[in-house]
């Protein structure tokens, strides 16, 4: 899959995000709707790091590291930190604006947003309850990100698949919860979602220049990701070459459908069909769309006090066809078990990771980008306040790409990742 893809205009996906906001904050309805109404709540979040960093360059450097940091052969310590503020405005009972967003160095603006929408849930009368959100967010596939700022209460570093999520997915429309509790609050719970949004039309484009990759930080609407500079050497292009996921080609919107079973004893289990709806064969003139789609499992349990476990799979595919002779089709699929368990102010987590990219391409001069691969996390956290959590975290990823030969690489890599890292929350 080799199309020369440099970034696309950002305005498109800021407004998407931000209209619906600003038309709820305009609407004159909510002057004096309740007592105490309107309300802001501010949250914020200070996050450093010390790495020891792998061997392997990183892909934010341009490189076919699985891992954020890597560089030149020989071990290095580098520093990292990023600093997130979340806003939620409550207008009326029942009517939230929720708005993230964060500085860092890496990005490519200095403060950038995160997500930002408007969610309107209405109280209740009976077993049957529903909401609705507009803007830009997550969609609901993470079982390990529930945290402040979309961060995991397990690891420093998530899974290949929330990796891959809070990269390249982000909801930019409006999505609909129906919710039916049968047994009242307390009982089991039923949930139908539904969501139409615009956007993301470049996702699945990191997935086959690059591959899986362990990543804890999230792209903003306004950042570009950075491919592999491999990719733009093949295309005759000086690096860096980047592209933005959320951007708005094909001008047709996607969608995603599923479910969620909760119960008090057996746990939670959920299922996600998402589609973009993307044609492969339209360009805005800077970037192809590629038509990417996936199922979704994850499974959470707490069987007994502090002991958490998480299970997810996913499995999809993503085609791009600048011409016929060109076509390209992907697929792709990973999985992880977490165990976590808590002990007063102390958590002790495990994770294995297994993922895969397969790709089907006329294209004969060079390596199909086929890669398997698996990862193993441990990390120890420490809260001694209620404002601060201590996390030392050891990631190794063993992975077998074939792109590694078209620049003189072994086609196997085995990358160690230490850190310890301090998150504040306020």
């Amino acid at each position: 899959m080799r199309r020369a893809v440099i970034p696309g205009a950002i305005p498109g996906a800021l407004s998407r995000a931000t209209l619906p906001l600003a038309l709820i904050l305009a609407s004159p309805r909510l002057a004096g709707a309740a007592e105490g109404y309107p309300d802001i709540e501010f949250h914020g979040l200070l996050d450093a790091r010390v790495v020891r960093t792998p061997d392997d360059r990183s892909a934010f450097d341009g490189g076919l590291g699985k891992l954020r940091t890597g560089g030149d052969p020989g071990t290095r310590t580098t520093t990292l930190a990023e600093a997130s503020l979340m806003a939620t405005a409550h207008l009326m009972p029942g009517l939230d604006v929720y708005t993230h967003v964060r500085a860092e160095g890496e990005q490519r603006t200095a403060v950038d947003i995160i997500e930002a929408y408007a969610r309107w849930r209405p109280v209740p009368t009976g077993p049957l309850a529903w909401q609705v959100k507009a803007g830009a967010f997550f969609p609901p596939l993470s079982l390990e990100n529930d945290g402040l700022a979309w961060t995991s209460r397990y690891t420093l570093t998530p899974s290949a698949i929330n990796s891959w999520v809070g990269e390249e997915l982000r909801t930019e429309g409006s999505e609909v919860t129906l919710t039916w509790r049968p047994e009242g609050l307390g009982g089991s719970r039923f949930d139908l979602i539904g969501a139409v949004f615009a956007g993301n039309d470049g996702t699945g484009e990191m997935l086959d220049y690059r591959g899986w990759g362990l990543v804890e930080r999230p792209a903003g609407l306004l950042d570009a990701l950075r491919l592999p500079d491999e990719v733009a050497f093949h295309q005759g292009r000086s690096p860096p070459v980047r592209f933005q996921p959320f951007a708005e080609i094909d001008h047709q919107p996607g969608f995603y459908v599923g479910g969620r079973w909760t119960d008090p004893s057996a746990g939670e289990l959920s299922y996600l069909h998402w589609d973009n709806r993307a044609d492969p064969t339209i360009t805005n003139g800077k970037a192809y769309a590629w038509a990417t789609y996936f199922d979704s499992l994850g499974y959470k349990i707490m069987p007994a006090p502090g002991l958490t476990l998480l299970a997810q799979a996913m499995r999809g595919g993503t085609t791009v066809q600048p011409t016929i002779a060109t076509e390209s089709e992907g697929y792709f699929e990973a999985l992880y078990l977490l165990i976590s368990q808590e002990w007063g102010r102390f958590r002790l987590s495990g994770r294995f990771d297994a993922f895969g990219t397969h790709e089907d391409t006329p294209v004969t001069f060079r390596p199909h980008f086929d890669e398997h691969g698996k990862a193993y996390t441990a990390a120890l956290s420490y809260r001694p306040l209620a404002w601060m959590r201590w996390t030392v975290e050891w990631v190794h990823v063993d992975s077998r790409r074939q792109q590694r030969l078209n620049v003189n690489l072994p086609i196997e890599a085995h990358e160690n990742q230490a850190q310890l890292g301090v998150r504040l929350f306020f």
